[in-house]
């Protein structure tokens, strides 16, 4: 059993001395979702679950989701699942939704004891507001485990007990700080606050077409009739947002937030609002070159102003 990935492709290999086809039966969260017969090659043949087991992963800004996966593979001696079937034991993971990068090679997981799943570039060190709750998540025994943090904590230990986070307190009366929750490359929520100056502003679209307003019976037209006729007229919130002075190591945060799917600010009163994240470039700054390490960044609502939803 593994903990595995699923933005990044997991593949299963079957190799024999004589099968000549194989066929996976991949159950995900209890439910046979496929099963896929392919032809082998030098009596190897290869699947890959991560992407097929990924769209069943529910996304939530407050609750954790993993997927549970389980397949089993039957091997044939014949082409097209034809000859002697052998069915081989049944194998179990469980599905994050998260990627592992280029540079780790194939089939990356998490360790089940010791993996810090919210990301802080290894530093251990989280960032919050003065009289604020958090949390963090760390692999125990094999579980995805949150810790909470109470408004007044300065340091937590993680559930594994291998490590403890930091809590650096800011305190910025002149601004109100942007909480924005995302799920990080480890596939947990986590969040992370921007202290500094935020802007808020609205982009307008619509289509139009000219329409005829002569009235023929009369051969006049009405003078306060629109002769452009809008139409689909909705619009759009953005919002740029600005980090407070970081250590070097939060570039791995901004990277995750950059290369995150699901993204929530809380904002103006609205909790969890899901945002998109428009920024899609960002130069690393180091306490070598740059001194201080501070990031702005631009979002903007997933959902336009107007209700269209259907």
């Amino acid at each position: 059993m593994a903990n595995i990935f699923l933005r990044s492709p997991y593949f299963v290999t079957v190799t024999t001395g004589s099968h000549l086809s194989a066929q996976i039966a991949l159950t995900i969260d209890g439910s046979l979702r496929y099963t896929i017969l392919k032809n082998a090659t030098s009596n190897r043949t290869v699947f890959e679950i991560a992407t097929l087991t990924k769209d069943y992963w529910v996304d939530s800004a407050t609750t954790f989701d993993s997927v549970a996966i389980s397949y089993v593979i039957t091997t044939y001696t014949a082409v097209d699942g034809g000859g002697t079937a052998t069915a081989q034991g049944a194998v179990t993971h469980t599905g994050f939704y998260g990627y592992s990068l280029f540079t780790a090679g194939v089939n990356q997981d998490i360790d089940p004891d010791d993996y810090e799943l919210t990301n802080t570039g290894n530093s251990q060190i989280i960032y919050l507001p003065d009289s604020t709750a958090s949390f963090a998540y760390d692999m125990n025994s094999g579980t995805a485990t949150k810790a909470t943090i109470s408004t007044s904590a300065t340091s937590v230990a993680a559930a594994s007990g291998n490590y403890t986070w930091t809590i650096e307190r800011i305190c910025n009366p002149k601004y109100t700080p942007v909480r924005m929750t995302f799920i990080n490359r480890n596939g947990v929520q986590q969040e992370h606050y921007f202290f500094l100056k935020s802007v808020e502003n609205m982009t307008a679209k619509s289509d139009n077409f000219k329409r005829n307003i002569f009235t023929y019976s009369s051969s006049t037209y009405d003078t306060t009739s629109h002769q452009k006729q809008i139409f689909n007229k909705n619009g759009n919130i953005k919002y740029t947002l600005n980090t407070n002075y970081m250590i070097e190591a939060y570039n791995e945060v901004m990277e995750d937030i950059l290369l995150s799917e699901y993204v929530w600010i809380t904002y103006g009163g609205v909790t969890y609002n899901p945002v998109v994240v428009t920024s899609s470039d960002l130069t690393f700054k180091t306490s070598l070159n740059d001194r201080l390490i501070q990031y702005t960044l631009e979002v903007e609502q997933s959902n336009d102003i107007i209700n269209n939803i259907v």
